[in-house]
This record gives C-alpha cells, sequence and structure tokens, in this order.
C-alpha cells in the first residue's frame, strides 16, 4: 500500500469552472502531498494533510463546505 491518494473537485456554474486537487504522490517538482488551489487548480503547493483517508476525507469535505457555504451566503446576499 503506497497511501497515495487523489480527490478532484470540479465545480461548473454557467460557463465559470471552479477547481481545486488535494494529492499525495510522488512528484519531482512538488512535495509529495500538495494541493492544486483554487480557482483553477494551478501549480502544486505544500499540503498538511496525511496520509491516513479519514484525515484526507474529512479536511476535503470542509474545505467543499466551506465553498458551498459561501457560495449560499453570496447568493443570499444579492437578493
Amino acid at each position: 500500500m503506497t497511501n497515495d491518494y487523489y480527490v478532484h473537485y470540479v465545480e461548473t456554474r454557467g460557463t465559470s469552472r471552479y477547481q481545486c486537487r488535494w494529492n499525495r504522490h510522488p512528484k519531482t517538482d512538488a512535495p509529495r502531498t500538495h494541493v492544486h488551489p483554487p480557482p483553477d487548480a494551478g501549480d502544486a503547493e505544500p499540503s498538511a494533510l496525511g496520509a491516513h483517508h479519514l484525515d484526507v476525507l474529512f479536511t476535503v469535505l470542509d474545505r467543499i463546505t466551506e465553498r458551498v457555504e459561501m457560495l449560499h451566503n453570496d447568493v443570499g446576499n444579492a437578493g
């Protein structure tokens, strides 16, 4: 078992696209554990996520929950 992972979140709203990606795998130009940040899952940056699957899952779900709450609040404030 390598404890590698790849989680990709993609959100499409109209013609815009928002995405980010969390990875843990060997990569020559980035740390083994890294994130490709939003809004375009750009260049890899170091990530504090560990290898345990529950740590990864709950951290990713927390980030997605924050994003959904932000979008919900934006819609509520627009009208």
